[in-house]
């Protein structure tokens, strides 16, 4: 009877939420009880993403919070809904605050830190963010980009210009980021390196930035080693000394020969 109580408090917030008449309180009963409850998370995610896919931002603003607060307890629930979260980050940005949008990434960030394998459809999206007016939001696109990068690189194959173009990017950050994501990319796309060499040049001889010059200057050094250890003739094989050279010994030897023969022919 007390689980049917909780239970039947979860669908009413919820449903308030749906409904267009949520609020921090609610918010707060609600993850009050989640917290308390967890066996109550998994009906209310289900319940949560299909506000989201609402498209009514009013109201999901409010199931994002719930949402980040069950990303902290339980992100592995959340994570057959990644597409749904991403798809937050696709209305314009005016119709979105700040804050519910930073929200968001936090919960992506804590699905990509299990499963980066599942944010391959964000990876446009968090490119496109490196350029954001708003630090933290550039920071933590990066956060998400550099968490699928490095097992999956693979998934940039098709966004090499976006890295280039964030390398000319207004703000120092960006430059850095892109670089640093480069660098990761690079493994399974080599040609991005002789794209991108002349922009990480100028970055690494000329740029002010001591941590720009620094970061590209690495990325040049590492992968110019590779072409160089690729590019390199084999050596020859060396000689066997003791199978081809003919020694001096050998030489008087076979002279000695020749003489006692000459001497046996005179004779004759």
């Amino acid at each position: 009877m007390v689980f049917v109580s909780h239970k039947k408090h979860v669908d009413n917030s919820i449903n308030k939420i749906r409904k267009g008449h949520g609020s921090q309180e609610v918010v707060r009963s609600l993850n009050k009880t989640l917290t308390e409850h967890p066996e109550l998370i998994e009906d209310a995610v289900y319940q949560l993403v299909g506000i989201i896919q609402t498209d009514k931002v009013e109201n999901f603003i409010y199931a994002i919070e719930v949402m980040s607060n069950i990303a902290e307890v339980e992100p592995d629930l959340l994570a057959n809904s990644s597409d749904a979260i991403i798809r937050i980050l696709e209305f314009p940005e005016d119709s979105l605050d700040i804050n519910y949008m930073l929200k968001t990434m936090d919960i992506l960030g804590m699905i990509a830190s299990r499963y980066p394998k599942l944010m391959q459809p964000s990876v446009k999206i968090f490119l496109q963010k490196l350029n954001n007016s708003n630090t933290h939001i550039r920071s933590a696109s990066f956060y998400i980009l550099d968490l699928i990068a490095k097992p999956y690189p693979e998934y940039f194959s098709n966004y090499t210009l976006d890295l280039i173009r964030s390398l000319h990017g207004l703000h120092i950050d960006e430059r850095l980021y892109a670089t640093r994501l480069i660098g990761d990319v690079a493994r399974f796309s080599p040609n991005l390196i002789d794209e991108s060499r002349e922009v990480l040049s100028d970055l690494a001889y000329k740029h002010p930035d001591t941590m720009v010059r620094q970061e590209a200057h690495d990325v040049l050094k590492k992968f110019e080693v590779k072409d160089k250890a690729t590019t390199e003739e084999p050596e020859e094989e060396p000689l066997d000394f003791e199978k081809d050279f003919i020694s001096l010994i050998d030489i008087k030897t076979e002279s000695n020969d020749l003489g006692e023969l000459a001497d046996v022919l005179a004779e004759s």
